[in-house]
């Protein structure tokens, strides 16, 4: 088991470049996702969305997205929201604490890295109970709302971004 005491978020560098390509997940966790190097293209192509990186001991553990475009406003009508994409823990971090422990430094990191932000919102597949728990158990709560994405129906989450 990984210490996940040194689970960190950082924005998304070149050095892990070759770990991003290797990146994989299985396909019952591919049809809700992306894997890391197809979203690293499409953010370089809008300015609005932000790769970060989970790292345990510097090696990559896990990805997402931070969307600050024209996106957000299909979950919610709130001002200073960022939308979380494609998160995922590479397989061989998963089930062990990384992923919650990644999701519990999400506030600080949107507080330091995003001054203006104070909420975050996602959407998770109605068929994905396991990230829905994940989710809940970090703070976030079911808002009620729904949308549908390319796998069918999302239940919209968000969390408030506590400031010091």
């Amino acid at each position: 088991m990984e210490n996940t005491e040194s689970v960190a978020l950082i924005f998304y560098s070149e050095t892990y470049e070759s770990s991003i390509h290797s990146y994989t997940l299985p396909e019952e966790q591919l049809i809700y996702t992306a894997l890391p190097a197809e979203a690293i293209a499409k953010c370089k192509q809008e300015r609005d969305r932000t790769p970060v990186l989970i790292v345990v001991e510097n090696k990559l553990a896990g990805f997402f997205v931070l969307d600050a475009g024209e996106a957000v406003k299909k979950y919610t009508d709130s001002s200073g929201v960022l939308l979380i994409r494609l998160y995922s823990i590479h397989p061989d971090y998963q089930r062990n604490g990384v992923g919650k422990k990644s999701l519990k430094l999400l506030s600080s990191f949107i507080e330091h890295h995003f001054p203006t932000k104070n909420e975050v919102v996602l959407g998770v597949n109605h068929k994905n109970t396991a990230a829905q728990h994940l989710y809940k158990r970090c703070g976030f709560v079911d808002t009620n709302r729904h949308i549908v994405g390319s796998q069918g129906k999302q239940f919209v989450y968000q969390m408030n971004i506590k400031k010091a």
